[in-house]
């Protein structure tokens, strides 16, 4: 498998960041002065589906790779922080934000520890919310060796393929978007949660690796486009009309073009250490960020009393370090434990 390409791994930690700010501090100032930017931190999930079709594609093209090892990766990977963050979301949903205990709560974790919860309408965001996304994650990993097989095969049914369920998507998005309030959850947690509704992003950002694994050589070499691209990029977020939504990945190709550039130019301040380190640990960023402020609102609330404006910057610092020490001693060590079992 081809070693990791900094930059794209630095761009991880913007969007992780800006996923928090959406969370938890879009009314505070900076923040404040872009309302329609920061407002849709959401946004960024869409880019990280891309970014994860275009990293497994050219990690694992013209490699030979069994299933079984594929997935014990994928699990090394993925499973232990995650169990983490929910292992630590429930003490802090039961004792600070009067989580019932109760059937339905046996069914919410459940659901979220077996990666299950984006596939039932009313449970998406149950419990630690942005692991959603990672239900649907889930499904791009089982189908990944599938579909790279067929890109490789038949690239054009590949794009065929891709075309058609992209177009499906933003047809049913779209269609219930601007009347979401009023629908019910089978309908809504549908159109913006289940993972099929999502799929094309992943296939997306594969089409993206598969021209750069073939094509890169030929690829033109200018950050200026990369940059060019991120302005194009903020522009279609703060300009968005309010009756389209880009949640399941309308701008997706325009997020794969994007990573194609920054793959080629790899600009050297996307490879500065702490930078690259930033994107090592967005992962925790992103999967950690519930349960670390939701506890840090609830000992604010009830002992500390610090003014909004001050406690996100001072939760968004916790929320770094404690990736940090979950990378570190957490995440590295047993992903490498996990990929070094045998089995069989």
């Amino acid at each position: 498998m081809r070693q990791q390409i900094n930059a794209l791994t630095s761009t991880r930690a913007i969007a992780a960041i800006m996923v928090v700010i959406h969370h938890f501090g879009y009314g505070v100032f900076p923040f404040t002065l872009s309302n329609n930017l920061f407002q849709s931190g959401n946004i960024p999930v869409s880019y990280f589906f891309v970014l994860s079709g275009f990293v497994l594609c050219i990690s694992y093209s013209g490699v030979h790779v069994s299933y079984a090892d594929y997935f014990q990766r994928r699990i090394g990977r993925i499973v232990p922080v995650y169990w983490l963050a929910l292992l630590f979301m429930v003490p802090v949903a039961v004792f600070f934000l009067n989580y019932p205990l109760n059937g339905t709560a046996l069914k919410e974790v459940l659901l979220s520890a077996s990666f299950l919860q984006s596939w039932v309408p009313s449970y998406p965001l149950v419990l630690n919310s942005p692991a959603w996304s990672i239900s649907v994650e889930m499904l791009f990993y089982a189908v990944f060796p599938f579909f790279l097989l067929l890109l490789n095969k038949n690239t054009k049914l590949f794009i065929g393929i891709t075309v058609v369920l992209f177009l499906l998507s933003q047809y049913f998005h779209l269609k219930y978007y601007t009347s979401r309030w009023s629908l019910p959850d089978s309908i809504v947690d549908t159109v913006f949660f289940n993972p099929v509704m999502h799929i094309s992003q992943f296939l997306i950002g594969m089409i993206g690796g598969y021209l750069y694994t073939n094509n890169r050589s030929s690829m033109p070499k200018s950050n200026w486009i990369a940059a060019g691209l991120l302005l194009l990029i903020i522009a279609l977020i703060i300009y968005r009309p309010d009756n389209v939504s880009y949640h399941v990945g309308l701008i997706a190709p325009v997020f794969m073009i994007f990573v194609l550039s920054v793959a080629v130019n790899n600009a050297s301040i996307l490879n500065l250490q702490w930078f690259v380190f930033l994107g090592e640990i967005s992962y925790g960023i992103y999967i950690l960020q519930f349960p670390v402020f939701k506890f840090l609102e609830a000992v604010n609330k009830q002992y500390m009393h610090i003014p909004k404006q001050y406690f996100f910057f001072l939760g968004l610092l916790a929320l770094l370090l404690v990736s940090a020490l979950s990378y570190m001693f957490i995440e590295k060590p047993l992903r490498k434990k996990i990929n070094s079992l045998k089995f069989g």
